[in-house]
C-alpha cells in the first residue's frame, strides 16, 4: 500500500513528540554519558539536532520561495559528504551544547516543533519545490524522511549509551529504507560512503533483508566507488542477512560486521575478510 504524504507526516509528528517525552524522562546525569558518536556526549547529540531543525526550517522555507542556493557559508548542493564536515559539525555541535546550557532541551522542542508545523503545512505544490541540501536538491516533502531518520537515528545513538538493547524505532524503518535507496542527500547510500583508494578487484555485497521491510540490494564497492544494485543482482563475494534494523546501522557506520555476527544479527555468506572490511566504507554520520 502506497503512503500518502499525510501519513508520513502524522507517523514522523508522532515518533518527534515520543523522543521528546523520551529526552524529558531522562535523568540528569544521563546528559553526560558518552553516546555512540565518538566525540559527542548525549548533549552534544541533542544540541546537533536543535542545528538540524534550524538549518531544515530555514533551507525548505527559502525554497518555498523559489530560492535553493546554498546559504552563507555551505557548499553547493551536492558536494557536500560527512567525510569533508564531520569535524566541524562536531565542534559546532558542542559549542551550540555550551552556549544553551540548562535551556537545551527547552530549545530542542522549541524548534522540533516549529519545523514539524512548516512540513506538516506543506501543500501538494509545496511538497515538490526544490530546496537546498549539501547533499542534494531536494523536494521539500523529501524533508519529512530526512527529518525522521535524523531523530530515530540519533535517538539510538543516545539510547546504545544508556541501554544493553537499543534499536531503531520501528515506525521509522521504511522511511529508511526509502533514504538509503535513494540518491539524495543525507539518507543515502551516497552519504553513508566513505571513499578510499582503489581497490585492484570490486567486492560486491548483498544484503538479503526478509523483515519487517523487504530488500535485497546489491553494492559494488570499487574502493574510491560504489555502485547500488537494486535489480538484477549478480554473484556476490559476501551475502549479509539479517532484519531491517540491522541493515540500516550498518549502512549508517552504528553496527560492526563482527558486533552484529557475535549478536545473533546477522548471517554472513562468503568471505569473512572481506565482510569485515564492509565498515571501512560505510560510515555514515
Amino acid at each position: 500500500m502506497m503512503v500518502t504524504f499525510e501519513q508520513r507526516v502524522s507517523t514522523f509528528r508522532s515518533e518527534a513528540k515520543r523522543f521528546q517525552e523520551y529526552l524529558k524522562g531522562l535523568p540528569e546525569d544521563a546528559w553526560d554519558k558518552q553516546s555512540a558518536c565518538d566525540e559527542w556526549k548525549v548533549a552534544d547529540v541533542v544540541a546537533h539536532l536543535v542545528g538540524n531543525s534550524e538549518f531544515y526550517a530555514r533551507t525548505v522555507t527559502q525554497g518555498l520561495q523559489g530560492n535553493s542556493s546554498p546559504p552563507e557559508g555551505r557548499p553547493e548542493a551536492g558536494t557536500g559528504h560527512p567525510s569533508i564536515s564531520s569535524a566541524s559539525l562536531a565542534k559546532s555541535s558542542i559549542e551550540a551544547r555550551e552556549r544553551l546550557g540548562d535551556q537545551l532541551l527547552a530549545t530542542f522542542i522549541e524548534k522540533d516543533d516549529a519545523l514539524g508545523d512548516i512540513l506538516s503545512g506543506l501543500s501538494p505544490e509545496d511538497q515538490a519545490k526544490p530546496c537546498y541540501h549539501p547533499g542534494s536538491i531536494v523536494p521539500a516533502g523529501n524533508f519529512v524522511d530526512l527529518r525522521f531518520k535524523e531523530i530515530v537515528l540519533h535517538e539510538w545513538d543516545i539510547r546504545s549509551g544508556i541501554e544493553d538493547q537499543a534499536t531503531l524505532s520501528p515506525n521509522s524503518l521504511e522511511s529508511i529504507v526509502t533514504l538509503i535507496c535513494e540518491s539524495f542527500a543525507s539518507g543515502s547510500v551516497r552519504w553513508a560512503f566513505w571513499a578510499g583508494e582503489p581497490l585492484e578487484k570490486p567486492v560486491r555485497y548483498r544484503f538479503e533483508v526478509k523483515e519487517p521491510e523487504l530488500i535485497t540490494a546489491g553494492i559494488l564497492v570499487r574502493g574510491d566507488a560504489f555502485r547500488l544494485e537494486l535489480s538484477a543482482l549478480g554473484p556476490a563475494d559476501v551475502t549479509f542477512r539479517c532484519d531491517t534494523n540491522t541493515f540500516a546501522l550498518m549502512m549508517y557506520g552504528r553496527m560492526p560486521v563482527q558486533a552484529a555476527v557475535e549478536s545473533g544479527q546477522l548471517e554472513v555468506e562468503g568471505d569473512a575478510q572481506l565482510a569485515a572490511r564492509f565498515g571501512q566504507w560505510f560510515k555514515g554520520i
